[in-house]
């Protein structure tokens, strides 16, 4: 009878386990826009590029340092360490799911009257909460939603590495191209000074001209010290990227165009939703969430204990005797002071919260997304503007140099040409490495 009266029970707890409390998940509802804004001649609409945006650029020596980022950042080292902690926790969390198994054992000898009395004594015991209402099979679920969460933060930090790493390196880049321009301008104003002074020392000049070249070559030696300067501290940031001490790291000695400004592929704003690792990292946080609901709501119902306990016990050389025992408890919360109620209404908050905090992430990319549009879309139109301009400020001071050397203009007019030469130069560096940086952005923008 007492067989017959387990299996129905375990039967009727069984049926009872496939319960969960948990409400119906549904993501966040939003108004998705259904393209871009600033798109006219900066992308096409394709499908999802399967190169990495820093492969697009062309050069094997920033692919192979992003590598390296990806090998070595240590941010990355002690994320993935993190992702481990959940998976442990998520471990833990599923433990109720199963029976816990116990053993124990004795053994005693006893003297007494010149009579040695030896026995021994063993025994285990089976122990299994029966998931009626879902509360453990949730907080197991919960559990693996905030692991998933530490992945998808571990990505989106990967993201932030390969993005940083390609930035630093463009702009070393672009820094050593304005200091090979710094220096070429530099030599071309001592050597006017060169010939300012030797006309003044001829009585053909008077010595403001000379003042003036002279400011002008010192205001080039101070601009080629800051954007030393400048190289040094981006190589030290680089340099932690890769997980390296700045002093183990020498800085990239190419040119700004080794890395070729590729087109740009567009795919529509909701691919962002499981484009983007942040996205997916908040909607695993509200799942876990919705997760919480079902185990706050389980905790105002009873909870249902089977065990087994199992007994032997011997004397040595003699007979052995065993018992076994089956027994189920109940345990039904009755006054807990508000506590269940405080914990449903709590994790019920704490739902919306990351509801609201999931619409405002999916907000913000899309508003990083038309960001970068823009920012690409102005730099590729000052770039066009920035070439032009090179182009005939460098004819302008050609002229004006010749015309100098004929005694045709005075020495106000060689250096204003010679200074917006220069100042040419160095703004059309900036700005194609504006395109980079605006390219860089858009593509971390859509997760890709």
């Amino acid at each position: 009878m007492r067989k017959y009266l387990l299996n129905g029970t375990v039967a009727l707890s069984l049926a009872l386990s496939a319960c969960s409390l948990a409400p119906q998940y549904e993501r966040p509802q939003m108004a998705l826009p259904n393209g871009w804004s600033n798109v006219a001649g900066v992308g096409n609409a394709q499908l999802n590029p399967t190169t990495a945006f820093w492969q697009e650029l062309g050069s094997t020596d920033l692919n192979h340092l992003i590598d390296n980022a990806l090998a070595q950042n240590l941010d990355l080292e002690a994320a993935l360490h993190r992702i481990e902690q959940a998976r442990a926790q998520a471990k833990i969390s599923a433990a109720p799911l199963y029976p816990t198994i116990t053993a124990s054992g004795s053994a005693s000898q006893t003297f007494q009257d010149a009579k040695n009395t030896q026995s021994a004594r063993g025994g285990g015991s089976i122990s299994y909460e029966v998931d009626l209402w879902g509360k453990n099979r949730n907080a197991a679920k919960s559990a693996d939603y905030r692991a998933n969460a530490s992945e998808f933060d571990r990505e989106a930090l990967r993201l932030v590495v390969t993005a940083d790493a390609t930035n630093f390196y463009a702009e070393i880049l672009s820094l050593n191209d304005r200091i090979r321009i710094a220096e070429f301008n530099l030599k071309n104003a001592e050597e006017v000074l060169r010939i300012i002074e030797a006309r003044f020392g001829q009585g053909g000049v008077s010595g403001l001209e000379v003042s003036q070249q002279r400011v002008a070559v010192n205001n080039l030696r101070t601009v080629m010290a800051s954007l030393v300067e400048q190289r040094s501290t981006t190589a030290n940031a680089l340099a932690i990227l890769l997980g390296l001490a700045p002093q183990n790291f020498s800085a990239p000695t190419a040119e700004l165009a080794t890395l070729t400004m590729p087109p740009v592929n567009l795919t529509p704003p909701a691919n962002l939703l499981t484009a983007r690792p942040d996205i997916e990292s908040a909607e695993a946080g509200l799942l876990a969430a919705n997760a919480d609901i079902g185990v706050a709501r389980a905790a105002f119902f009873p909870s249902l204990t089977l065990g087994l306990d199992t007994a032997i016990a011997a004397g040595f050389g003699g007979p052995a005797a065993a018992a076994t025992s089956v027994a189920s408890s109940l345990l039904a919360p009755i006054f807990t002071g508000g506590r269940l109620t405080g914990n449903l209404e709590s994790v019920t908050a704490r739902q919306k919260e990351l509801a609201v905090q999931y619409r405002q992430t999916v907000l913000v990319a899309f508003q990083e997304v038309e960001d970068a549009l823009a920012a690409l879309k102005g730099n590729n139109d000052r770039a066009a503007l920035a070439r032009a301009t090179v182009a005939e400020s460098q004819n302008a001071y050609d002229i004006a140099k010749a015309r100098f050397d004929a005694g045709a203009i005075d020495f106000l007019t060689l250096l204003e040409t010679q200074r917006s030469w220069y100042q040419a130069q160095d703004n059309q560096i900036s700005i194609n490495q504006g395109q980079l940086f605006a390219f860089v952005q858009l593509r971390k923008a859509m997760g890709s």
